[in-house]
């Protein structure tokens, strides 16, 4: 019986045929992540592509964001036809925010608020030049329609009695087609100095974060509430929750010790976005929803990009500043930094 077996494998063996996958290569290509929304000075970054089966080490992440450019200009036809354009020059991010990224941003020279350039209802262009290729795109700046309030409240289910979500009423506008987009940033963020035991540190988020992004088919018209779950790197779609002020317990030197952590302050950024934009950022909501899922399909982002992949996004946005304290209620809308749109 062996012997039979032995010789089946070695048929089996003898018919192994290697099979190599030709996967197509589509070359290197620029991806952009642009950026402009009413009284908010414009902005783009820009990254390289990557190949799937490319390997990654220590110089990958430099690579992708060492992408030099002959110009980026984004500009708007006035009233009387008259092209009206601002040039943008490249920034490292950690001369505007306290970041250790190796990026860069394109910037206008003057980033004032309020940005005189940027106004809702308007449709404008990009434009930038690569090595004689001409990458572009456009986008609109809808018209932003404001919550009804925000307030804070304790998270239901959490074990720890300071975690707390941030619930807010919106009423849809029932004469316009909306498309939804949701970021959050916490602009303040304490945690425990585990290193030196002596106190706090400062953590907040480097930039805002995606939380969702839908249409209003489902509530046109509609009054209703929601809320807006914390955003958490790396585990898909958001579901965590804020802090508000309390004790840190830990052990000090075999002593049960703690520390007094202050209130998260949460920036809420809520717009509007054209169709377009959105068909990008909802595929993004859901890849993150349905990452390390094995048993998901892949999804293509939906690119404006034209000669490029990513996109250029026109928010027509409201803010507002949250601080983590229960039962606190906001009705009045939060101006910007620069800090704050990106």
């Amino acid at each position: 019986m062996r012997i039979i077996l032995f010789i089946l494998s070695l048929i089996y063996l003898s018919c192994e045929e290697e099979i190599t996958l030709s996967l197509p290569n589509n070359g290197e290509q620029l991806v952009v992540e642009a950026s402009i929304e009413k009284h908010c000075p414009p902005y783009v970054i820009l990254t390289k592509n990557q190949g799937y089966f490319e390997p990654i080490d220590e110089d990958t992440y430099f690579d992708l964001f060492d992408v030099d450019v002959d110009s980026v200009k984004i500009w708007y036809h006035n009233d009387a036809g008259q092209k009206i354009t601002k040039k943008l020059a490249k920034v490292p991010i950690n001369d505007l925010v306290d970041s250790e990224e190796i990026a860069y941003i394109y910037l206008p020279e003057d980033v004032s608020y309020p940005y005189d350039f940027s106004k809702e209802g308007r449709t404008y262009f990009l434009e930038i030049l690569r090595n004689g290729e001409r990458i572009t795109s456009q986008t609109t700046i809808p018209l932003s329609t404001p919550l009804d309030c925000v307030w804070v409240e304790q998270n239901e289910i959490a074990i720890k009695d300071w975690k707390c979500d941030i619930r807010a009423v919106y009423t849809d506008p029932a004469e316009i087609q909306n498309n939804i987009l949701v970021r959050t940033k916490r602009s303040v963020h304490e945690v425990r100095d585990s290193i030196y035991n002596d106190g706090t540190i400062s953590d907040p988020d480097v930039r805002t974060l995606l939380v969702d992004a839908g249409s209003d088919v489902l509530f046109n018209g509609e009054s209703f509430e929601t809320y807006f779950p914390r955003p958490i790197k790396g585990a898909g779609f958001p579901f965590g929750a804020y802090n508000a002020e309390h004790y840190k317990t830990y052990y000090n030197n075999g002593s049960l010790d703690s520390v007094f952590i202050s209130h998260d302050v949460v920036i809420i950024k809520f717009c509007q976005i054209d169709e377009e934009s959105l068909k990008f950022w909802r595929a993004l909501v859901r890849q993150a929803g349905t990452n390390g899922n094995p048993f998901s399909e892949p999804i293509n982002l939906v690119s404006n990009i034209n000669g490029g992949m990513g996109v250029f996004t026109g928010y027509g946005s409201v803010y507002y500043k949250v601080p983590i304290i229960k039962d606190t209620v906001i009705f009045t809308q939060h101006e910007p930094t620069i800090e704050d749109i990106f």
